[in-house]
């Protein structure tokens, strides 16, 4: 897991090896262990390490191989790439390294442009190929790591993992796309959508796609599609439950595979339980004792974000699971004051424009690092895989017919009370049948059905364009109402603006962030999966919580209260974070921006402020505002961040 940056020249002028310094140095924080810079001619590649398999210096980049032949820099993780090595030792292929990078390169030798179906993990590199003059490009299945380019026709070509490197190129002013601005503040699940982002002229590699770029010009082409690899399964629930346990648990252990320390980041629900469980059993089974593996042999500390006093607090339920695994604990106390000293570098790390604020997730990385873990084995893409979000629980009993099917709706709707913490009476159940009136059950929710932003100086009409291409178009519209919903939120919504944020504030403290659930094997066969094995049994992500059965807690398995991965921030807006929003919509800088209403913001805050009034709705009203404005000023502004990077 690393900063990759590069330069090449179209037409033919040598690259400045200065320039790939400043563009390459602003990623520092993803790759503290080491600045790598290569040049030849027209071409530069840079590179910052974060250090994981082969740790010497045989794995720094941008490295050369295949007879100097290619030149790759790379960020990211492929975690079959044991398997990988032993079959393209068979074709032939000598390794100088013990690392995954050498493993791409020598892939991309055998199979070419091809390579990456052959991968198992999360990647963005870029390859030279120093014979046919030819860059490629490539981006994983599910967009976990980020790749962002420009390209002057004739001229140059920049890709950096970031978009702050952009702030650092010769002969380029940067620029606010306002465009973008504007859709974020009207909806910002919606701006991971496109390929632009909040730079002019700056896009992004969309997920699943390689980019090839020679003096033929540039081209993009999607290599990975979820639904044409779905594999056929079982009928029988317990067969499916047998089949995800076995691809879970591989899952797990081949991101155990790193030659430094492994954490888990814990919140005592499901997901992130079922993980530190799935390794405690790997490691009790002896599966860290073969070398070959390369399997970690410190996996077994747990990072816990604790609030007490709060409704958000879950050390509790965080213990039993440390309990259960006998994992070392590493529980950390966060608070508002700790909030408002970061939060400046808080959003010039995100670099975009969030609906929530999620410092904590910064916070919690900053400790593993400064305890020495450089790994961390996490649970995101479980609710968007499985079915984990009240809203889901919603759209599958919207659409179902209640009069046909009343044991199926009975049991949604227990569901998802029960992830409210309330109890349904069965005739509170039956008043809420007779008095619900039928609706468009097959309507698709989407960007137009979602809670727009106030304040907007210039109301911003245009419905976001979904950007799915005419294959993927086609097979959406086959799909049930249930399994598109799911569909567009995993791939196109929450679940890529979810990526964003923790590749961001993890990589920001050098820390990698690893997430079995989002294996591609695992996602193809939760894609095949009927509504029932995901929403079954009164409880929501039904396959996992069977699958865990016998390897985590009764108590944490049968959970159905749902907080997720978030921090107290109505108590931190009624305390001294509220106090420092006040302050800073009250500047000048904050109230003449141009795309909203400062004065009325300001207003707003003062009023929740003086009645010590914050709910999470309020909160999440004012953030993207605030994180805009410090966005601008940081990216922007006569900001020490940018200047000193």
């Amino acid at each position: 897991m690393c900063g990759i940056a590069g330069i090449l020249r179209l037409d033919g002028r040598p690259v400045d090896r200065r320039e790939i310094v400043s563009i390459t140095r602003p990623l520092a924080h993803r790759g503290p262990d080491g600045e790598g810079i290569w040049a030849d001619g027209s071409i530069g590649l840079g590179h910052r390490r974060l250090a994981i398999l082969d740790v010497s210096e045989r794995g720094a980049q941008p490295m050369a191989c295949v007879a100097e032949r290619y030149v790759i820099t790379f960020n990211g993780e492929i975690f079959n790439f044991v398997e990988l090595r032993q079959q393209l030792e068979n074709y032939g292929q000598r390794f100088r390294s013990d690392t995954d990078t050498e493993v791409i390169a020598h892939a991309f030798h055998i199979w070419g442009d091809d390579c990456v179906s052959h991968f198992n993990g999360m990647w963005a590199f870029a390859i030279w190929d120093t014979r046919r003059r030819r860059l490629f490009a490539s981006r994983d299945h599910f967009g976990i790591k980020p790749f962002h380019y420009r390209i002057e026709p004739n001229c140059r070509f920049t890709f950096a993992s970031e978009l702050k490197s952009f702030l650092h190129l010769s002969n380029f002013t940067p620029r606010e796309n306002v465009e973008m601005t504007r859709r974020g503040l009207m909806d910002w699940r919606t701006v991971e959508m496109v390929d632009d982002t909040l730079i002019e002229g700056v896009q992004k590699l969309p997920a699943g796609h390689n980019l090839t770029i020679d003096e033929r010009g540039l081209r993009i082409a999607r290599w990975w599609n979820t639904i044409d690899n779905a594999p056929r399964i079982p009928d029988r629930f317990e067969d499916q439950v047998l089949q995800f346990r076995e691809l879970f648990i591989d899952a797990c252990k081949i991101r155990m595979r790193s030659d430094v320390s492994v954490g888990t980041c814990l919140s005592g629900g499901v997901d992130s339980t079922a993980i530190l469980c799935t390794l405690a059993k790997l490691r009790n089974e002896g599966a860290t004792s073969n070398v070959a593996d390369r399997l970690a042999q410190d996996s077994h500390r747990a990072f816990v974000a604790t609030y007490p006093g709060t409704a958000w607090d879950e050390r509790n339920y965080a213990q039993i699971a440390i309990d259960h695994t006998d994992a070392t604990p590493h529980f950390e106390q966060l608070d508002a004051e700790l909030a408002v000293d970061q939060i400046r570098r808080y959003a010039y790390d995100f670099e975009a424009i969030g609906g929530t604020l999620v410092i904590q997730m910064s916070q919690i990385y900053n400790a593993m690092r400064r305890q020495g873990v450089v790994v961390s084995i996490d649970g995101q893409g479980a609710d968007e895989l499985l079915a984990g979000y009240a809203v889901h629980v919603e759209h599958a009993e919207r659409s179902h017919d209640y009069r046909h099917e009343p044991l199926r709706r009975l049991s949604l709707l227990r569901t998802r009370y029960g992830m409210y913490g309330t109890r349904i009476p069965l005739r509170n159940t039956a008043r809420e049948w007779l008095n619900q009136t039928r609706r468009n059950d097959n309507r698709v929710l989407d960007s137009s059905t979602l809670m727009r932003q106030p304040w907007m100086r210039q109301p911003w009409l245009e419905e976001p364009n979904d950007h799915l291409d005419t294959h993927e178009r086609s097979m959406v519209a086959e799909m049930s109402p249930f399994d598109r919903m799911m569909y567009l939120g995993f791939h196109h919504h929450h679940l890529p603006n979810l990526l964003r944020n923790f590749d961001r504030l993890s990589m920001a403290n050098g820390v990698e962030s690893r997430m079995p659930f989002l294996d591609w094997r695992v996602v193809a066969y939760g894609f095949a999966l009927p509504e029932t094995s995901k929403l079954g049994g009164g409880q929501t992500k039904h396959i996992l919580r069977e699958a865990m059965k016998g390897i985590m807690p009764e108590r944490i398995r049968t959970r159905r209260t749902k907080l997720g991965f978030t921090s107290p921030t109505p108590n931190w807006f009624r305390g001294a974070l509220g106090d420092w929003i006040a302050n800073e919509v009250s500047q000048p800088a904050f109230l003449q921006q141009d795309l909203w209403n400062g004065e009325a913001i300001r207003d707003y805050v003062r009023a929740r402020n003086n009645a010590e009034t914050w709910t999470l709705n309020d909160c999440e009203r004012i953030w993207p505002y605030v994180q805009t404005h410090l966005w601008r000023e940081s990216f922007f502004g006569d900001s020490a961040l940018r200047n000193t990077a």
